[in-house]
């Protein structure tokens, strides 16, 4: 999710009650798998669309195990010494 400033090491706030929308930053379960995507509604359809374009998005449909666990409200950035 580099592409919208969320890096490896970062905290993550998680809201779980909130209402998940489009284009939302989700933390969903896929299959039993955490992941951290945008939520894109269009038309019936669910995806999951990567920030980081070497990552694919994912059409959800019924043959997935998949959960909304969460709305991403903020990211805290872990502190990088300068080298």
């Amino acid at each position: 999710m580099q592409g919208v400033g969320i890096y490896s090491g970062d905290l993550l706030v998680v809201d779980r009650s909130i209402e998940p929308k489009d284009n939302d930053i989700v933390i969903a379960v896929v299959n039993g798998e955490l992941t951290v995507k945008h939520l894109h509604r269009q038309g019936k359809k669910l995806l999951l669309i990567a920030a980081n374009e070497n990552y694919p998005s994912l059409e959800i449909d019924e043959c997935i195990d998949f959960q909304i666990w969460g709305v991403v409200t903020s990211a805290i950035h872990k502190f990088r010494q300068p080298r």
